[in-house]
């Protein structure tokens, strides 16, 4: 053997222990450094949520998916045990912002139509005018048996009014509203008279024509 590899083998031999110390001084500054965040972890976990940021965040989420009762808000029931995502009679789901639907009293309203025409000259015409009538009214049945206790009265006060009217007077759809509005008038005042309430509360001009 050479005096070179002589010297150089005691520097290899050197060298060796000096690698082995420094990983095993690694390798224990890394076990002791997971050991300390272990035990950290689990003191922060074993706080009490007061003192626990982590655990407050996690009680905070859990809270979250509960409505305001307590109650889990999967189920879609509020604290009375009604759907909380409908509203409305039909159930459909309320638009954002919706008003309630306010409930309004309906009435019924009853037809009646007049047997034969109205036939009656017009004024300052030598033609005359042949109508027939409906009126309806929203009060009880009450309003249709008078009308015909006093349909004689009834025709009388509806001929009189067309005679009133000329050939101009009743030809145009604005012209047929008008004529419409006096009849009913005409009808309620034959009503009140006879018992003391009218109760017509529209009259429609069915059939018209002018010969």
């Amino acid at each position: 053997m050479s005096q070179e590899a002589a010297a150089a083998e005691p520097q290899e031999k050197k060298k060796l222990p000096i690698v082995k110390i420094a990983i095993m001084v690694v390798g224990a500054l890394v076990l002791v450094g997971g050991g300390v965040a272990g035990g950290i972890f689990f003191v922060k976990m074993t706080k009490p949520a007061e003192e626990n940021p982590l655990a407050i965040v996690i009680e905070r989420k859990a809270d979250e998916a509960k409505d305001g009762h307590g109650k889990d808000a999967k189920d879609g029931k509020d604290a009375h045990g009604k759907d909380a995502k409908k509203d409305g009679k039909d159930g459909a789901p309320a638009a954002p912002g919706a008003k309630p639907v306010p409930q309004t009293e309906k009435f019924v309203t009853t037809y009646f139509e007049f047997p034969g025409n109205f036939t009656t000259n017009l004024k300052g015409s030598r033609r005359f005018v042949q109508v027939s009538l409906g009126l309806s009214t929203q009060y009880d049945r009450s309003v249709i048996e008078n009308v015909q206790k006093h349909e004689v009265a009834i025709r009388a006060e509806v001929l009189a009014v067309l005679g009133e009217q000329s050939e101009a007077e009743i030809v145009g759809m604005d012209n047929r509203k008008r004529l419409q509005n006096l009849l009913r008038d005409a009808i309620n005042k034959v009503l009140t008279e006879r018992v003391d309430f009218g109760g017509v509360a529209n009259v429609y001009v069915t059939a018209l024509v002018m010969q």
